[in-house]
């Protein structure tokens, strides 16, 4: 396994649940997670609880109540989707909000603790190779190790990429994304827990309790910012950050004043992968599938990647490169469906003629005035998936 990010530490885990010895190497010598938050919908908790961790993960967790879309300026609700019990109810798994690192702690820990995942630090995978019964790989310090098969959980500039669907450059989308999470007031807790989509002309702005940790999390996205070095903890200026959403609305300027150390995140669009193994090595994760951040199923994506690889390779344990192939069938078009669903999403956010937006969000509002439930619905088929029996 090369990587032990959040689709590589599960992916560790679930192929040990399934009965093979594992050996991970992660590049960094301390694979904690920095960011800020992120959503685990019903599809990724069921991920996780197939994983044994969703009761090890769930007192971490906000469980939010709705997901509101508002509009700058006056602060109008365009549409409310229902979460907390309905979606646990709906689609059989809780919502849950968390920061990115209490999630990657879990996974980690629970996969190095496992007796069948041995995890090397500070060794990054530079080469494989492979042999008919084997992949052979090379370390960056020119360590060489073997195995059955090679799994790529090595991130959006995975090194393995181009062994297995060729060359690919990132290519620049135009947008900037800001994250940053800030101190939550009392107040701010006192309220229920709601995931506030604030829709803006070229740009938008999502908040969200992370209320374990006392904390509000805040992701924008805006337009027509200058390409960057790809990288989603580059350093901003909270000033910069303020001046892309800054005078919106009260609630939103009251959260900017709090911001300190923001990150910047260029956004560059892979296309999706048509292959996704070649023979005993696939990947899995941001390696064959970045996720835009417009629906918030990067992780979740992931987490149902880690449980159908094992169940693929449960399946066929003495033909790796059948399973591999298998997999790699069983998620590419859920995948695509998602990415394209999310860049929909970008649309909707940043509309900027005023007759679309009227359109549009009046369109959005009048649904939810006459069939509260429908927003939601638009994505049964997302949240309805579980890994553990696709």
């Amino acid at each position: 396994m090369a990587g032990g990010g959040i689709g590589g530490a599960a992916a560790a885990l679930a192929l040990a649940r399934a009965g093979f010895a594992v050996r991970l190497f992660e590049a960094r010598p301390d694979p904690a997670e920095a960011g800020a938050g992120l959503q685990i919908a019903a599809n990724g908790v069921k991920a996780l609880r197939w994983l044994g961790l969703e009761d090890a993960v769930a007192p971490f967790a906000t469980r939010p109540e709705r997901l509101e879309l508002r509009l700058p300026g006056s602060g109008r609700t365009v549409s409310r989707v229902a979460l907390g019990a309905a979606h646990a109810g709906r689609y059989g798994a809780p919502y849950f909000h968390l920061h990115r690192a209490d999630l990657h702690r879990a996974l980690f820990e629970a996969a190095r603790s496992h007796p069948a995942v041995s995890i090397e630090l500070g060794r990054r995978v530079t080469r494989a190779v492979q042999t008919a019964g084997e992949v052979s790989i090379e370390l960056d310090n020119g360590d060489t190790a073997e195995g059955r098969a090679l799994i790529g959980a090595d991130g959006v500039r995975s090194g393995l990429r181009e062994g297995v669907a060729g060359i690919d450059a990132p290519v620049f989308t135009g947008m900037t994304a800001w994250r940053a999470v800030v101190p939550a007031t009392d107040a701010d807790l006192a309220r229920p827990p709601v995931a506030t989509v604030w829709m803006g002309r070229g740009r938008h702005l999502v908040t969200y309790p992370l209320a374990t940790r006392r904390e509000i999390n805040l992701i924008g996205v805006v337009e027509e910012k200058p390409a960057t070095d790809e990288s989603w903890l580059a350093a901003g200026a909270p000033a910069d950050m303020a001046a892309d959403f800054g005078g919106w609305h009260a609630e939103t300027d009251a959260l900017l004043q709090r911001v300190t150390a923001p990150w910047r995140w260029p956004l560059y669009e892979r296309h999706p992968l048509s292959v996704w193994s070649a023979g005993r090595v696939a990947l899995l994760g941001d390696a064959c599938h970045a996720m835009p951040p417009f629906l918030a199923q990067g992780a979740c994506m992931a987490l149902e990647d880690a449980v159908v690889l094992a169940r693929r390779m449960a399946a066929r344990p003495g033909d790796v490169a059948h399973a591999l192939r298998d997999y790699s069938e069983a998620r590419r078009e859920r995948t695509m469906k998602v990415q394209r669903a999310s860049w929909a999403n970008a649309w909707r956010f940043h509309l900027a003629h005023p007759v679309l937006r009227t359109c549009v969000y009046g369109g959005l509002a009048a649904i939810s005035a006459l069939v509260p439930s429908g927003p939601g619905r638009m994505y049964d088929w997302l949240y309805r998936y579980d890994p553990a029996t696709a």
